[in-house]
């Protein structure tokens, strides 16, 4: 698919990180790494630091952003001189999506909904077969999600189905 803007993808934390560059370096969302400004993932969370790191230089097309994040309070404002730069900025959250990945991959959605425990508490004392760790590290979400790809996809779309926030605020948004 030819994009005719530079995509900015913006990722909160480590896990957002981990997941999204699985996904990219995979060929499975929407765009390619070289279409992405500076051809990675950004760790840049407020709109100044954006402007100055990112849009301070001189460019050939717009910027569509996409914001990673599981935060619904966090505002991007760009001040009037770079909003001509951007052509569109998107919310897409994670929050407790991280989570319930890993519920919905280990067959497990029914059973967390009747447990009333939150997503977190859920994975750390009902999926005990999963391996110990830090479930929202780099490491731990590259690991865990390298060798099912596929499952990853079905269970992102699965959470989308599930989840309260529209299917276009969550990351089956940008998946192919």
């Amino acid at each position: 698919m030819k994009i005719d803007e530079w995509i900015a993808l913006i990722v909160e934390g480590s896990a957002e990180l981990a997941l999204l560059t699985l996904l990219l370096d995979n060929h499975l969302l929407k765009f390619e790494r070289t279409d992405l400004l500076e051809h990675d993932l950004l760790r840049t969370r407020s709109a100044s630091q954006f402007q100055k790191l990112h849009l301070n230089q001189a460019m050939d097309k717009q910027v569509h952003v996409y914001r990673i994040l599981d935060s619904r309070k966090e505002k991007f404002k760009l001040s009037p001189a770079y909003q001509k730069r951007v052509s569109k900025v998107e919310e897409l959250y994670t929050s407790p999506e991280i989570e319930v990945l890993y519920i919905l991959n280990e067959g497990k959605y029914a059973h967390f909904k009747r447990s009333k425990l939150k997503p977190s508490e859920y994975v750390r004392h009902e999926l005990t077969t999963m391996p110990k760790g830090s479930i929202k590290s780099r490491k731990y979400v590259t690991q865990y999600w390298q060798t099912q790809l596929d499952d990853l996809v079905k269970v992102i779309r699965e959470y989308a189905r599930v989840s309260t926030d529209p299917i276009d605020q969550t990351l089956a948004a940008i998946l192919r």
